[in-house]
C-alpha cells in the first residue's frame, strides 16, 4: 500500500480554518462599525469597510486556488476583469464620498448610474473578484498560448 503525504490536507484545513477565522472577524468588525454609523449616522464608513472586507475575501480565497507564487503576469484578466472589477468595486464608494462631501452634482447622484452602482456594490462580489483576480493576474499558471 502507497502512503499518502497528509501535509496538502493539513495546509487546505489551515487555510479553512484561517477562512473561518477571517469570517468572524469581519462580522465583528461589521458589526462594530454598523453601530458607530448607528450612533452617528454616518453610513460613510459602513460602505467602505463593506468594500475592504469583499476585496480582502477575495484575497484570501485565491490562496488557495495559487498554486506556483512565481510572478508570470497575465495580461489579459488583469485588463479585462481585474483592474474593470476594481474600478466598480470602488465607483460606489468613491460617489457615495463625494456625494456626502457636497461635491457630486445632483445629476450624477441621481442618475440610474448611480443607483445601479449601488445595486452592483450591495451584492458584495465584484469586490471578491477584483481580489481573487488581481492575485490570479499576477500568479498565472496557464500559458499565455490560446489554442484553436
Amino acid at each position: 500500500m502507497k502512503q499518502t503525504n497528509g501535509v496538502p490536507y493539513l495546509i487546505k484545513f489551515i487555510w479553512f480554518i484561517g477562512l473561518i477565522a477571517l469570517a468572524i472577524i469581519a462580522f465583528n468588525l461589521d458589526n462594530q462599525i454598523q453601530q458607530s454609523a448607528s450612533e452617528t449616522y454616518s453610513l460613510l464608513p459602513v460602505i467602505w469597510t463593506k468594500l475592504v472586507i469583499s476585496i480582502i475575501f477575495g484575497l484570501y480565497i485565491s490562496l488557495i486556488i495559487v498554486k506556483k507564487w512565481s510572478i508570470k503576469v497575465n495580461f489579459s484578466l488583469l485588463w479585462c476583469v481585474a483592474i474593470p472589477s476594481l474600478i466598480l468595486s470602488v465607483a460606489f464608494p468613491i460617489l457615495a464620498s463625494l456625494s456626502l462631501s457636497g461635491h457630486l452634482p445632483g445629476i450624477v447622484e441621481s442618475s440610474p448610474i448611480s443607483f445601479g452602482l449601488q445595486k452592483i456594490f450591495s451584492m458584495n462580489i465584484i469586490g471578491i473578484i477584483a481580489g481573487l483576480t488581481i492575485i490570479l493576474s499576477f500568479f498565472n499558471t496557464q500559458s499565455s498560448k490560446v489554442e484553436h
